[in-house]
């Protein structure tokens, strides 16, 4: 008996608990958890800037074809967001950047293929990254920005 009356005492007081009335607005009066600010908090990784790395170059075209001309500063920073982490290392066969062993098989096809298989995706690289939001001239930039960094 004494355990019945004691839950129905708290059953109340645990329902108040719920209320969203008593929870403050979004933003308001609550402190981001240690999981949102600590050391292991949930961020995009930090690439080394490395003031050493070539400044982007002109992409022309080996298979004849016009040039498309890109903004290649963005084509650093989707790189630097999108591509860099294979790329930088060679993760799953990518070619690094800057190796020209890498690259050169890969730029005799043209950069009309670069472009198709960055979008479509290629081997074991998915199309454009694994970041399907990408628009289609932000991978172009990136893949003149990659391939400008060989040549």
């Amino acid at each position: 008996m004494k355990y019945v009356t004691l839950l129905t005492m708290l059953a109340p007081l645990s329902l108040a608990a719920c209320d969203q009335s008593a929870m403050p607005p979004a933003g308001m009066g609550m402190a981001p958890t240690p999981m949102q600010t600590g050391p292991h908090a949930m961020r995009p990784p930090e690439l080394p800037t490395d003031s050493a790395q070539p400044a982007p170059t002109a992409v022309p075209s080996s298979d004849g074809s016009p040039a498309i001309q890109s903004d290649l500063a963005h084509g650093l920073q989707v790189y630097r967001q999108t591509c860099a982490f294979c790329h930088d290392k060679g993760i799953a066969g990518a070619p690094i950047i800057g190796e020209a062993s890498d690259w050169r098989p890969r730029l005799a096809q043209g950069m009309t293929a670069l472009y198709a298989s960055a979008l479509q995706g290629r081997n074991a690289m998915p199309a454009k990254g694994g970041n399907p939001s990408l628009a289609d001239a932000d991978v172009r930039a990136a893949v003149d920005y990659l391939a400008g960094q060989v040549r």
